[in-house]
């Protein structure tokens, strides 16, 4: 009888995969099943709390997309259904767009533990736009021609605080601070 022998490139390649694949894959077990990607407050909390939390947090986004995206349309009246009360949010003279810096990256959403307040410190770039001055006969051509303003873009933090009311996160206060990173 002759016996059959694996040439050692078969072998060296399935033995490579085999133990490659185990070395990959036992980290990865490890992290799933030891929970460690959990921020280390999520331990103390029950995973209601935790879920409660980052609903609460998603309904904080949404806000704050919804306010963004109202103020570049112009839609003011519906302004006046995420505000808390008329004054939480007042029209910024010259403010005429909102642009969300960094998709977020460097926000800050804080929710009080009793889940009943929260505030925000979001990065953005404010679109800005004033009138040109004094009447005269070139300003009123320009006006006339779809211009007539002066347009401008600067970095903001808009410090924002937040109470639920009737269940819903509402914006309490708005306020506008420049950046001091550059």
């Amino acid at each position: 009888m002759t016996s059959k022998k694996v040439g050692p490139k078969g072998a060296t390649r399935r033995s490579f995969i085999a133990v490659a694949g185990a070395a990959l894959s036992a980290p990865v077990a490890a992290a799933a099943g030891s929970g460690s990607w959990l921020p280390p407050s999520a331990g103390s909390e029950t995973l209601e709390a935790r879920l409660a939390r980052l609903e609460d947090l998603n309904e904080i986004k949404a806000l704050n997309q919804a306010l963004a995206r109202h103020i570049t349309a112009g839609e003011y009246k519906e302004l006046a259904t995420l505000a808390a009360d008329s004054v939480a949010i007042m029209k910024e003279p010259g403010v005429c767009g909102i642009e969300v810096d960094h998709y977020g990256e460097r926000d800050v959403i804080e929710i009080a533990p009793d889940r009943q307040t929260g505030k925000a410190r979001l990065h953005v770039t404010l679109h800005t736009e004033t009138e040109i001055g004094p009447d005269c006969t070139l300003v009123e051509m320009a006006r006339q021609q779809g211009s007539g303003v002066i347009s401008g873009s600067a970095s903001a933090v808009l410090e924002t605080t937040y109470a639920r009311r009737d269940g819903v996160w509402k914006i309490s206060g708005l306020a506008r601070r420049p950046t001091t990173d550059t």
